[in-house]
C-alpha cells in the first residue's frame, strides 16, 4: 500500500503548522498599561465638620428610635406612616455618615445621649393623642434646633461629601416638618 502524497497536502499541512507559530509571534510584545488616574483625596473634617456630623449622628439615632416607637404608638395614621419613611431614611443617612466618618477616621456614638435616651423612655410610656403631640413637638424642635447647624455646614465645609449629606438631609427634614 503505498500513500501518494500530493503538493496541495504538503502546502495545508505547512500552513497549518505555521499558522498558530506566527500568531504566537504577534502576541510577543505587549503594550503597557495606562497610567492610573491620580487618587482623589478627601478633604480632610475641620472642627466644625466633626461637630456636625456628631449632631447629626445624635440626631439620626434619636430620631430613628422614636420612629420606631411612633410606628406603634401613635395615634393617627398619617404619623406612623411618616415615622416609617423617617426611619428608612435616617437609618439610610446615618450608614452616609458612618462611611464618612469612617474616612476620617472619626468614631461616632452608637447610642443616642443620656438626654435623648430619657425623652425616648419617656415617649416610650405615651400612647395615641399623647404621644403624637409630644411627637411632634419633639421633632419641630430638633429639627428647627438643627437647622443653624445645617446651613453652617453647607456655607463653610470645603468636604463635598458632607455638604451633599447635608443639603440631602435639610431637605428631607423640612419635609418631615411640612407633613407633622
Amino acid at each position: 500500500m503505498s500513500f501518494a502524497i500530493s503538493r496541495w497536502s504538503v502546502v495545508r499541512a505547512t500552513v497549518c503548522l505555521a499558522l498558530p507559530l506566527a500568531l504566537t509571534a504577534c502576541s510577543a510584545g505587549k503594550p503597557e498599561a495606562p497610567p492610573l488616574p491620580a487618587l482623589v483625596k478627601t478633604v480632610p473634617f475641620t472642627s466644625l465638620d466633626i461637630s456636625f456630623a456628631q449632631k447629626l449622628n445624635e440626631l439620626d439615632l434619636t430620631h430613628t428610635a422614636l420612629a420606631k416607637l411612633a410606628k406603634t404608638h401613635a395615634g393617627r395614621s398619617d404619623l406612623a406612616s411618616l415615622a416609617g419613611t423617617i426611619e428608612t431614611d435616617l437609618t439610610a443617612n446615618k450608614a452616609k455618615l458612618d462611611k464618612l466618618a469612617a474616612a476620617q477616621t472619626l468614631t461616632l456614638a452608637a447610642k443616642p445621649s443620656a438626654a435623648h435616651a430619657a425623652t425616648i423612655a419617656k415617649m416610650g410610656r405615651l400612647h395615641g393623642a399623647a404621644f403624637d403631640r409630644s411627637y411632634s413637638r419633639a421633632v419641630t424642635q430638633d429639627y428647627t434646633a438643627f437647622k443653624p447647624v445645617l446651613e453652617q455646614t453647607i456655607a463653610t465645609s470645603k468636604n463635598t461629601d458632607l455638604v451633599a449629606l447635608a443639603k440631602e438631609i435639610q431637605e428631607k427634614l423640612s419635609g418631615y416638618q411640612t407633613q407633622l
